[in-house]
């Protein structure tokens, strides 16, 4: 009796203990020896192994689902700063960490995420048809700001929409094109710093200089 390849069950790992088994107690196989059944079974892995390298390989998100490529390309906004304003600071700081993320989702570039001085208001009440103060309230507005750039033209409304869809109450939302006046409002004022700078300025009036004996 003669044994084909094709017949042959595929092999897996070192079989040469089962192949001299199967050699030595089928004795309906005279003229099958022991290297060609070792032979036979190292062709058939080697033609399973080349079947697996031919297969495409893809990554887990594209097994159910193909990948659609976009040529088309969009114009971008340069800087986007979003504003958040609230009197509650725990609100804002949440919604700020949620916007945060929500810019990153969309694949927005987060160029800054930072916080600017509160600013306090005091507000008078006062009694009916009277001038007499009934409370006096001091109100901190709290500010954010996430700078964001490479911004789609296109994503760019379904952005504003969503984040103005969760917005929580009491917080003001701006969203603007970034201006050198906003990098001003950033920073506090230095009130003695503006005072020695008005000084000096007025040390070129005429008057003063002739004044000081200078001239």
């Amino acid at each position: 009796m003669e044994i084909r390849a094709n017949f042959l069950p595929p092999f897996y790992g070192n079989n040469r203990s089962w192949i001299e088994e199967f050699a030595v107690c089928d004795r309906s196989v005279p003229g099958m020896s022991v290297n060609r059944l070792s032979r036979l079974a190292a062709t058939q892995c080697r033609s399973l192994s080349t079947l697996r390298d031919r297969a495409i390989q893809l990554e887990p998100k594209y097994l159910y689902e193909p990948k659609f490529e976009d040529p088309r390309v969009y114009p971008e906004y340069d800087l986007i700063n979003v504003r958040l304003q609230g009197y509650d600071y725990v609100p804002l700081e949440k919604f700020q960490s949620y916007v945060h993320k929500i810019a990153k989702r969309f694949k927005f570039e987060i160029v800054e995420s930072y916080a600017v001085a509160a600013k306090t208001e005091r507000v008078v009440v006062y009694k009916p048809n009277s001038t007499l103060v009934e409370s006096e309230i001091e109100l901190a507005t709290y500010d954010r700001v996430i700078r964001i750039a490479k911004v789609p033209t296109v994503r760019l409304p379904l952005f504003i929409f969503l984040i103005h869809t969760h917005l929580p109450i009491g917080v003001k939302l701006t969203v603007k094109g970034h201006e050198k006046a906003d990098e001003d409002y950033r920073y506090i004022p230095d009130l003695l710093l503006k005072q020695k700078q008005e000084e000096l300025k007025s040390l070129d009036d005429p008057l003063v200089r002739k004044n000081l004996g200078w001239e």
